[in-house]
Protein backbone atom coordinates (compact mmCIF):
# COMPACT_ATOMS: atom_id res chain seq x y z
CA UNK A 1 0.00 0.00 0.00
CA UNK A 2 1.46 3.47 -0.94
CA UNK A 3 0.08 6.83 0.79
CA UNK A 4 1.55 9.83 -0.19
CA UNK A 5 1.94 13.06 2.21
CA UNK A 6 3.65 16.37 1.29
CA UNK A 7 4.28 14.55 -1.98
CA UNK A 8 6.25 11.70 -0.24
CA UNK A 9 5.53 7.97 -0.89
CA UNK A 10 5.41 6.19 2.42
CA UNK A 11 5.29 2.44 2.47
CA UNK A 12 5.27 -0.42 5.08
CA UNK A 13 7.58 -3.18 4.89
CA UNK A 14 6.01 -6.05 6.73
CA UNK A 15 8.54 -8.95 8.12
CA UNK A 16 7.29 -11.83 9.99
CA UNK A 17 8.79 -14.78 11.20
CA UNK A 18 7.41 -17.97 12.27
CA UNK A 19 8.28 -21.35 14.29
CA UNK A 20 8.64 -23.32 10.99
CA UNK A 21 6.91 -26.42 10.27
CA UNK A 22 3.78 -27.92 8.41
CA UNK A 23 1.20 -25.44 7.20
CA UNK A 24 -1.07 -24.41 9.61
CA UNK A 25 0.88 -25.63 12.42
CA UNK A 26 3.09 -22.67 12.67
CA UNK A 27 2.94 -20.20 15.39
CA UNK A 28 4.44 -16.28 14.56
CA UNK A 29 7.70 -15.92 16.58
CA UNK A 30 8.63 -12.28 15.46
CA UNK A 31 6.41 -9.08 13.88
CA UNK A 32 8.66 -6.51 11.92
CA UNK A 33 7.23 -3.54 10.65
CA UNK A 34 9.35 -0.52 9.14
CA UNK A 35 8.06 2.45 7.19
CA UNK A 36 9.89 3.56 4.47
CA UNK A 37 9.90 7.36 2.29
CA UNK A 38 11.22 6.12 -0.95
CA UNK A 39 14.99 6.67 0.49
CA UNK A 40 15.17 5.70 4.38
CA UNK A 41 13.15 3.94 6.90
CA UNK A 42 10.98 6.75 9.19
CA UNK A 43 9.69 4.53 11.48
CA UNK A 44 9.90 1.12 13.22
CA UNK A 45 8.29 -1.62 14.96
CA UNK A 46 8.88 -5.00 15.65
CA UNK A 47 8.12 -7.61 18.93
CA UNK A 48 9.37 -11.11 19.37
CA UNK A 49 6.38 -13.14 19.89
CA UNK A 50 5.49 -16.31 21.48
CA UNK A 51 4.07 -18.80 19.80
CA UNK A 52 3.52 -21.29 22.65
CA UNK A 53 5.16 -23.73 20.92
CA UNK A 54 8.40 -24.93 20.06
CA UNK A 55 11.09 -23.84 17.13
CA UNK A 56 12.40 -26.23 14.88
CA UNK A 57 16.20 -26.35 15.19
CA UNK A 58 16.49 -25.34 11.62
CA UNK A 59 14.59 -22.06 12.54
CA UNK A 60 16.84 -21.66 15.67
CA UNK A 61 20.32 -21.50 13.33
CA UNK A 62 18.29 -19.51 10.38
CA UNK A 63 16.65 -16.38 12.14
CA UNK A 64 19.11 -16.70 15.86
CA UNK A 65 15.75 -16.73 17.89
CA UNK A 66 15.18 -19.33 20.26
CA UNK A 67 12.76 -20.76 22.56
CA UNK A 68 14.10 -18.91 25.54
CA UNK A 69 13.91 -15.53 24.07
CA UNK A 70 10.27 -16.04 23.43
CA UNK A 71 9.30 -17.66 27.08
CA UNK A 72 8.44 -14.19 28.52
CA UNK A 73 7.10 -12.31 24.96
CA UNK A 74 3.92 -11.22 24.21
CA UNK A 75 1.07 -13.94 22.87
Amino acid sequence: MEIEINNIALYSIVDVETTGGKFNEEGITEIAIYKFDGHQIVDQFFSLVNPEKNIQPFVINLTGINNQMLRNAPK
